[in-house]
């Protein structure tokens, strides 16, 4: 059964530099009504990068939960930029490699309840150093983590983000050799 939700009415309510809040009127399959708060966010790449049977994780704050966080290199995607584009930029940024070897690997939505951000994650082989300028309100710890002790640190709450662990799994499952 299709349970498909129509929308009556859409008011923006912020406009942001990243993200967008608006509040849609929805007309629900027994044709009563209900409001949805939909947040419009830039979408993201998320790069598995191996070197040496390792991948690179930064260690970054993150004021939504006031915690430091172990991530896999990931940030939005610019303006007229291809996700594709947005992966190398972004690796090289946070973690100073490039690579001759990027694949797509996948895209997920991030939280769909409530927003729009999709993240397409990619794999990146044969690492070599080639850095751009960091951005300035990005402060980040660069760390190899060697593949056989990633399923322990979800487990154990030291990897507790979510396209992180995504990345993780798909990799462990489909990639990795170990």
């Amino acid at each position: 059964m299709d349970y498909e939700e129509k929308t009556i009415k859409s008011e923006m309510i912020y406009e942001g530099r990243i993200l967008n809040l608006r509040l849609d009127t929805v007309e629900l399959p027994n044709r009563k009504y209900s409001k949805r708060e939909i947040v419009e966010h830039a979408n993201a790449v998320c790069i598995i990068a191996v070197k040496d049977n390792k991948l690179f994780f930064v260690s970054q704050y993150r004021k939504a939960i006031d915690q430091q966080l172990m991530e896999l290199p990931a940030g939005l995607i610019e303006h007229n930029e291809t996700p594709k584009d947005a992966a190398i930029r972004e690796m090289r940024e946070e973690i100073g490699y490039n690579c001759k070897n990027l694949t797509y690997l996948f895209d997920a939505y991030s939280s769909p309840g409530f927003s729009d951000e999709k993240v397409s994650f990619f794999l990146a082989e044969e690492l070599f150093r080639d850095e751009l300028e960091a951005d300035d309100d990005e402060f980040l710890n660069i760390e190899l983590i060697e593949q056989e002790k990633l399923m322990q640190m979800i487990e154990d709450g030291a990897i507790v983000d979510g396209k992180t662990i995504m990345g993780i799994l798909y990799f462990l499952r489909n990639v990795s050799k170990c």
